[in-house]
């Protein structure tokens, strides 16, 4: 699993409540991660205005293996990708090497056999009006989320349109990243939320603080009926059963 994917995980769960009088209440995390999409010149900025993770914008050049040992020094820790060309299964694994922990896709043009490295995350652009079927035939591909097309989710989110990121989400069984802008409203970003987008991802290093603040301000996910706890209360020592006589045995005596 990549940083990428661990970190998204970690953002998924449900924390459950504190139980007890003066229980401690863990230190919240955030539920959906905020990024930076850009240039390279731009990743350490991004990085000490807080967000999770960074991209590298690449898609008019290849990203050769030197700017990306150049771009893990600028991002640190966080978990680091490449909206970039890949030529073949060598090219990704040389990419990985240089310090990026997941590549941004897309499946008209990257070739199958780049996504053969197990130690590389993956993340896959989608068409504009991805089908069904085309959806779920993604299952077997070791995919760490998807990307929805740039642009094609700008602006307040209908309610067809959140119909449709829950249409996605379900049938891709992946989690979901958009670009938004910093100034996007807390109840659209709930909206976002419910609809299956785990990671934001601005394009101004500058704006990283305004968006991440505003996903802290998020009410708690809601649990799923699956996830809630059930309390078991310990049982009393049952009395011995009694075995009642039947009317053969009454008779008998």
């Amino acid at each position: 699993m990549s940083k990428l994917g661990d970190a998204i995980r970690r953002s998924l769960r449900t924390e459950a409540q504190p139980m007890g009088f003066g229980a401690a209440r863990p230190a919240a995390t955030p539920s959906m991660l905020t990024g930076f999409l850009g240039g390279q010149a731009e990743l350490e900025a991004a990085r000490k205005a807080g967000a999770d993770l960074v991209v590298v914008d690449a898609r008019r050049a290849s990203l050769a293996a030197g700017d990306a040992k150049k771009a893990r020094d600028a991002a640190d820790n966080l978990a680091l990708g490449a909206w970039t060309q890949v030529a073949d299964a060598a090219t990704a694994k040389a990419l990985r090497q240089a310090g990026l922990d997941f590549l941004v896709i897309e499946p008209e043009t990257t070739p199958a056999a780049a996504l053969l490295d197990d130690d590389l995350g993956y993340v896959l652009v989608l068409p504009e009006a991805p089908e069904e079927l085309f959806l779920r035939s993604l299952e077997p591909l070791h995919l760490e989320a998807l990307y929805l097309p740039p642009g094609r989710w700008s602006g307040p989110l209908t309610v067809a349109g959140q119909v449709e990121l829950s249409r996605i989400g379900a049938l891709s069984r992946r989690p979901l990243i958009c670009e938004a802008a910093p100034e996007t409203s807390k109840e659209e970003l709930q909206c976002l939320r419910a609809a299956g987008v785990a990671v934001l991802l601005v394009s101004s290093a500058t704006g990283i603080s305004r968006l991440k603040e505003t996903v802290g301000s998020l009410p708690p996910r809601r649990q799923r009926r699956e996830e809630r706890p059930v309390l078991s209360l310990p049982r009393g020592q049952a009395p011995p059963e009694v075995e009642e006589e039947d009317d053969d045995d009454r008779n008998a005596l």
